[in-house]
């Protein structure tokens, strides 16, 4: 039990340090409430990552924020996730 433990750790380290690893890679988020945090997402057939994500809570308080996949050269996973701006609040 204590091995798998550390296996999965370790996986989860390979995928924050933006190592591709089963399809799935860890992508930092730049700007906006989230900046300087790790989204792991799954990479399509291509290997894509999803194009827009969202985040909300935590500090951030409750609204929710988008951010874009951008490709770039400086981080090891190619691509980062770059903040567009806080998501209108839904109406009730």
């Amino acid at each position: 039990m204590e091995d798998e433990g550390f296996e999965h750790l370790a996986l989860i380290r390979r995928w924050v340090a933006g190592e591709t690893v089963n399809n799935t890679v860890g992508i930092k988020i730049i700007g906006g409430p989230f900046d300087g945090r790790t989204k792991i997402v799954l990479l399509d057939e291509d290997g894509l990552p999803p194009a827009v994500i969202r985040a909300s809570g935590g500090s951030a308080g409750p609204s929710r924020h988008a951010y874009e996949a951008v490709r770039s050269t400086d981080a090891r996973a190619g691509w980062i996730y770059a903040y567009t701006g806080p998501e209108p609040a839904a109406e009730s």
